[in-house]
């Protein structure tokens, strides 16, 4: 999935939270941390899988 994928899908989702729950304004910074917490771990996930196929066909001689 694409980070821009994950990214459309995440602020979709905080619309959703927001305009469907009754929580207040002051209710929202678990939820929103999460998603943000979301996007940082899936951009870390993603560079990381990068390194790691770069490394390996490094390693098995097939330059990326």
């Amino acid at each position: 999935m694409a980070n821009n994928d994950v990214e459309k899908r995440l602020w979709e989702a905080a619309d959703q939270l927001r305009a469907n729950s009754k929580l207040k304004a002051f209710e929202y910074s678990m939820p929103v941390l999460g998603l943000i917490f979301l996007r940082y771990a899936d951009s870390r996930v993603t560079a990381m899988q990068r390194l790691l196929q770069a490394e390996r066909a490094k390693a098995d001689g097939s330059e990326p």
